[in-house]
């Protein structure tokens, strides 16, 4: 019991240890905030596109010349859910990656 009250107190390595653990857990836990606003960013997108198109926007370029003469290719709304889907996964991905590094820092 001794011990380990000696082994924590500031000046030894065990404390240092310490202190760099719980700066990378806060650090960890400020990118897990940033990915997942990231990840609710990226899927308000459709909404941001429709509410474009609603206001008689051009949809973020996906109708250039408005709604009523929208004449883009068949392809171009999968393309939009092609990226969205891939960004979510790959921001979903790396929340997934985050946590676990936590969970295995918490633990120590």
């Amino acid at each position: 019991m001794m011990a380990q009250a000696a082994d924590r107190r500031p000046g030894s390595p065990s404390f240092f240890r310490s202190a760099i653990i719980l700066h990378h857990v806060a650090v960890l836990r400020g990118a897990i905030v940033a990915l997942i606003a990231a990840a609710i960013g990226v899927a308000l997108i459709p909404l941001m596109v429709l509410l474009d198109l609603r206001r008689g926007g051009t949809g973020w370029g996906l109708c250039p010349s408005g709604l009523g003469d929208c004449s883009t290719t068949y392809f171009a709304g999968f393309e939009l859910i092609a990226w969205i889907c891939a960004a979510l996964f790959i921001l979903l991905g790396l929340i997934a990656a985050c946590v676990r590094i936590l969970r295995y820092l918490e633990g120590r």
